[in-house]
């Protein structure tokens, strides 16, 4: 059997890739310059969206997660010359530079940016803590703590995860702590190990029976119920998934919630029919509005995805004849609610599928960002096989 050797690339693929990494920082430097001139200008208004974060979601496909660490830095980079310039050359990362602008001044700048030469990035918020020595929040000048809100929260979904982060100040976060640890202590030994589970493991429990008692206690059971759609095959199959909220969970855990959750079934048949109260009245019931929210999960107008303060529309109005049926009712956040009332917005299609929003002037609304022309695809893939077996030539003349 011919002896295998493992191919190892030289400081020349190295050095390209720091010259890639380096005109990438200063290409970036120049979005998060102009995203925060935009930003300042309100100039996503123009475009139909409620923030910049909506705007680069929409016209550019980022995460609204990656949109934000965008705003984030570029509204504060120009108080950094060090660091702007460090990322316009390559030196520091973006990811880098994102943890930076949380703790740095001007005056700590360059300290903080010997750093990174020193720790790696998941360490670097640490390391800056440990540099600082930040103060005790009760030795924080009171001004600077009177600026902030006594509570902050934002939730987020990866995958089929709810993400938390935030902070609350002062008693009011002793409290919220209180609870948790008094829930979590009640939590029973591991069946298995006959041992407690991890702290962080019965917090995050305790949350959840938390929220599971505020909404089984909802003095409004109508939005306070979850909707789900399964078909009577699915009900029969043990190891089917389910569509709870946009979210796929097993079937075990559907039933779980039945036990002692508020659940409206809506038992679909292969054609998935539609659910309405046709042109009885304009008023959208309880039911069927939570029909509506639970398939659009949030704001349709493209780029927003709102999913809180949102409103029920008919596409096709009552007065005109509209019926209120699931088939004509799409769910629009109070911004692109209004837009559509009083700026002349029209919208067609049908809301379980493809919808088309067009502006006053009848120009369809489509992201800024060019298609790609007729065999653009294949021209790249060509250049990927190129490259590949150029690459295979090298090796294989290679010296051993």
């Amino acid at each position: 059997m011919p002896e295998m050797r493992r191919v190892v690339g030289d400081r020349r693929d190295a050095q390209r890739v720091v010259e890639a990494h380096a005109a990438l920082g200063a290409a970036l430097v120049g979005v998060l310059d102009l995203v925060a001139e935009l930003d300042a200008d309100e100039a996503y208004l123009a475009n139909a969206a409620t923030d910049m974060v909506s705007w680069l979601t929409f016209d550019l496909g980022v995460a609204p997660g990656t949109a934000r660490r965008w705003m984030r830095v570029g509204r504060r980079l120009p108080e950094f010359p060090l660091l702007r310039e460090a990322l316009a050359a390559g030196v520091v990362s973006f990811d880098e530079v994102a943890v930076l602008v949380r703790f740095a001044t001007p005056e700590t700048e360059a300290a903080l940016l010997e750093l990174t030469r020193q720790v790696p990035q998941a360490e670097l918020a640490a390391a800056i803590k440990e540099h600082l020595e930040m103060s005790a929040p009760e030795e924080q000048p009171a001004e600077l703590v009177a600026d902030r809100p006594a509570a902050e929260l934002r939730m987020w979904w990866e995958e089929n995860d709810l993400q938390v982060r935030g902070r609350i100040r002062g008693v009011d976060g002793l409290l919220v702590e209180t609870a948790l640890l008094r829930y979590g202590a009640k939590a029973p030994v591991d069946p298995t190990t006959g041992l407690f589970r991890d702290p962080d493991v019965r917090q995050g429990e305790a949350l959840v029976q938390l929220a599971s008692e505020a909404t089984r206690s909802d003095g409004d059971p109508d939005r306070a119920t979850v909707v789900v759609h399964v078909t009577a095959d699915e009900l029969r199959d043990p190891d089917c998934a389910i569509r709870i909220g946009g979210k796929t969970m097993q079937r075990d855990e559907w039933l779980r919630l039945t036990c002692d959750g508020r659940i409206q079934p809506a038992i679909d048949d292969p054609t998935g029919f539609t659910i309405g109260v046709g042109r009885t009245t304009r008023r959208i019931p309880p039911w069927l509005l939570r029909l509506v929210t639970g398939r659009d999960q949030g704001c349709r107008f493209p780029g927003c995805g709102r999913t809180r303060w949102t409103h029920a529309h008919h596409i096709i109005h009552w007065a005109n004849d509209g019926p209120t049926n699931l088939d004509n009712l799409l769910t629009l956040c109070g911004f692109h609610h209004r837009l559509i009332h009083s700026e002349g917005w029209t919208i067609t299609g049908h809301p379980s599928g493809d919808l088309v929003f067009r502006n006053q002037w009848g120009s369809i609304h489509q992201p800024a960002r060019p298609r790609f022309h007729p065999g653009h695809i294949q021209h790249l893939l060509n250049n990927i096989e190129n490259y590949r077996q150029r690459r295979h030539l090298a090796l294989a003349n290679a010296p051993p």
